[in-house]
């Protein structure tokens, strides 16, 4: 959108560019950048000069922009501070009469910040609040479980050939459709989940269809949320006890489900 009343037009035929800051020549007429040059060319008044004629100005301007130490012999007028600029800096923003606005400036931008920071202090008081919930409620989980570890150890069925130093327990709770009871059970370190599922069902008693491809599947469940442990039946109870998926002691479910499924939905209800 022009603004006629702000800026100037180049004085070109056929150009009429309206400039904020146009190029005034010493014949008074006022061009764009792109025809300023073109024009003091073949002006009389403001023509290149050579080296002797040079010699001869008294009369030079440097530009006032900071560090800026070009000199111009066509003085190029800054409408709102009414400095010298050369072409390069005859655009930089010019601060003359910012002072009596800048306090209210510094408000308007200073106002988003301080609501941010605001905002900012508020989310992590509450992520800080949530953090030591999750890390109470880790650490109270943990020494149950060890609680509880220490229980079903002296009840767990297991191999006898497993080292002692490769057991690891699980307290486990049978499929909805035969009444949910527990069973202690321990298992080997390292056993993939599929073996253990397989050893588990035949502890247990349990029918164990997974190798039929028709039938539903025995899959092992997280019980206090209902999760499947790990959708790879080939992972490895090793790594899943690094990586805190699954402790020693836990409670776990032995379900049969659909392959696909990931959430029993009755531990939610």
């Amino acid at each position: 959108m022009e603004l006629p009343q702000i800026g100037k037009q180049c004085h070109k035929p056929n150009c009429k560019q309206l400039d904020f800051l146009p190029l005034q020549c010493k014949c008074l007429k006022l061009f764009c950048s792109e025809h300023f040059n073109d024009h003091v060319r073949l002006c009389e008044k403001s023509r290149y000069l050579n080296e002797s004629e040079l010699k001869k100005i008294t009369e030079v301007y440097k530009c006032t922009h900071l560090n800026c130490k070009v000199t111009d012999v066509v003085p190029l007028i800054c409408q709102k501070c009414n400095r010298h600029f050369c072409v390069k800096h005859r655009h930089i923003e010019c601060k003359v009469g910012d002072e009596k606005t800048l306090p209210d400036e510094r408000k308007r931008y200073a106002k988003p910040v301080q609501e941010f920071e605001i905002a900012k202090n508020a989310v992590d008081k509450q992520v800080a609040e949530n953090l030591n919930k999750v890390k109470k409620k880790q650490k109270n989980g943990q020494l149950a479980n060890q609680v509880q570890l220490m229980k079903i150890k002296n009840k767990a069925t297991g191999l006898k050939t497993i080292p002692t130093t490769d057991r690891v327990y699980f307290n486990i709770q049978f499929p909805k459709c035969l009444g949910s009871k527990f069973f202690p059970v321990f298992v080997s370190k390292t056993w993939t989940v599929g073996r253990i599922i397989d050893a588990i069902a035949s502890l247990c008693k349990i029918a164990n269809n997974n190798n039929k491809a028709s039938e539903n599947k025995l899959r092992l469940f997280k019980k206090d949320t209902g999760e499947i442990i790990t959708r790879n039946i080939a992972d490895s109870l090793e790594v899943l006890m690094k990586t805190e998926v699954i402790l020693d002691g836990e409670n776990l479910i032995i379900e049969y489900v659909e392959d696909s499924c990931l959430q029993l939905d009755y531990i939610l209800q």
